[in-house]
């Protein structure tokens, strides 16, 4: 049988996406953009795909795409929406209104399902909730898709990015963001209480012409030298590199390394440790 073209495959996937919103509770409810958080935990696995969106139009692909490539893999899947548009700082409706409440409140409903081994995802402001919340709960692996690692309004504007400086200063005026953690280069360090593996995948191009280096790049490569780090860097797919790896076939391949491979021997401590429980 011959490779489907770029046609048919939007076609399929259109297909086999009616089929899954007349079926799938779990899916129709990915489409409700009124509601912060969607969770399918009628897995027997006890791993966990704990997904976070991003800012409206960062989003990457829709969450019910996204979740389309793990429907063949045996895991309880998540799905969390930054509806306040803060990058988590102003918490999740009806799970805190702080990044750090937000984290008690999904460790407590983490801990309410058979849940031994964890991943996280995101793309964007979502692959910068997947490192926080990742580290914040103790996962095992954190997937994040061309995220931010800088967030502090100034900062990140002196970097090279003004992608997000309106939405960041109007957040930093409002006094709603948490200055322990707009520079993710300290903060994962400070926070980590367990061997976490992070993976950080972004496209070295996409920047306009003469601005040097791609901003997702510059954003990804200034947390080289932290503990349990890879980088996968691709030249092309833009800040939706994500997209690019689903096109790919890519997409599939990692999030089933990341849930199918066996958790170390040892003792899940998760999120307790924040508080130095």
């Amino acid at each position: 049988m011959s490779a489907l073209g770029p046609v048919e495959r939007a076609q399929l996937r259109l297909k086999r996406t009616w089929h899954w919103l007349k079926h799938d509770r779990f899916t129709r409810r990915l489409v409700d953009e009124d509601l912060p958080l969607s969770l399918d935990m009628r897995s027997e696995s006890r791993t966990l795909l704990l997904t976070f969106g991003g800012m409206v139009r960062d989003t990457g692909i829709p969450p019910f795409e996204f979740f389309q490539a793990t429907r063949e893999i045996p895991t309880k899947r998540m799905f969390v929406r930054d509806m306040r548009q803060a990058w988590y700082h102003k918490g999740i409706e009806g799970y805190g209104d702080t990044l750090t409440q937000t984290a008690d409140a999904l460790a407590e409903l983490i801990a309410g399902y058979d849940v031994e081994r964890l991943v996280t995802v995101g793309t964007s402001a979502g692959g910068y909730g997947a490192l926080v919340f990742g580290t914040l709960l103790g996962a095992d692996t954190v997937l994040s898709f061309a995220p931010q690692t800088l967030i502090a309004p100034e900062p990140v504007a002196a970097m090279g990015d003004r992608r997000w400086y309106e939405p960041l200063s109007a957040l930093d005026a409002a006094g709603a963001l948490d200055h322990e953690w707009t520079d993710l280069r300290d903060a994962l360090p400070r926070a980590r209480h367990s061997p976490v593996r992070y993976e950080i995948y972004f496209c070295q191009h996409n920047s306009k012409p003469g601005m040097g280096p791609g901003r997702d790049r510059m954003h990804a490569e200034r947390m080289r030298g932290l503990d349990g780090l890879r980088l996968y860097r691709f030249g092309r797919g833009g800040h939706l590199v994500v997209r690019t790896l689903r096109e790919a076939g890519a997409l599939e391949r990692v999030l089933r390394r990341a849930l199918l491979t066996e958790a170390a021997d040892r003792p899940r401590e998760r999120h307790s440790a924040m508080h130095g429980g």
